[in-house]
């Protein structure tokens, strides 16, 4: 064997073993509707008022389980279609990755709620999810680490910004954000 098909050979192997490793579940179509969940909810603060707690609340809690849902559903749907089990090894990998950063999400969720400092959550929010992103990247594709690599000064932006660029930010860094996941999950 010369070099050069070893070369080939250790490339191949080196593939396999990152596809037994990496999650392949993840659907475009959730990637899109979590965006435009993400677009929707923010255009609802052209009728509602976002300093009103309940329903800041209320619609982001919407937007992340209809997100949460979408994302569910297309994991299942493209589980069955590839024939592979949906709580699998690297399933189970990238949750155990991403729960300190939802829990985080969550207890800083409350307490700001609480506080009635709510509109400093999408920059909170966004600093978990670029943290939860970048812990799981090394079993998700790459289009993962490049989100949580945006979301994280996107959310210090968003913070740095202030509270009357809550809900633009939100619209634009995880409506637009998850679309363009989606549309790079579709091309790739």
């Amino acid at each position: 064997m010369d070099a050069r098909q070893a070369a080939r050979t250790l490339e191949m192997i080196r593939t396999l073993m990152e596809r037994t490793c990496q999650y392949q579940l993840l659907t475009a179509r959730a990637g899109l509707a979590a965006g435009c969940l993400a677009g929707l909810g923010s255009l609802l603060f052209l009728f509602l008022d976002p300093a009103n707690r309940l329903d800041f609340v209320a619609v982001w809690s919407l937007v992340f389980l209809g997100s949460l849902l979408a994302t569910l559903m297309g994991t299942v749907s493209r589980g069955r279609e590839r024939g592979e089990r949906i709580w699998s090894r690297q399933a189970r990998a990238v949750l155990l990755n991403l729960a300190p950063s939802l829990f985080a999400a969550l207890a800083l969720t409350g307490y700001f709620v609480d506080q009635g400092k709510h509109l400093w959550l999408p920059g909170v929010w966004m600093l978990c999810y670029g943290q939860g992103a970048l812990a799981t990247s090394a079993y998700a594709p790459r289009s993962i680490r490049w989100l949580g690599m945006a979301f994280l000064p996107l959310g210090a932006l968003t913070l740095w910004l202030g509270p009357n660029w809550a809900v633009p930010m939100m619209g634009l860094v995880f409506g637009l954000g998850h679309i363009g996941l989606g549309v790079f999950l579709l091309i790739q």
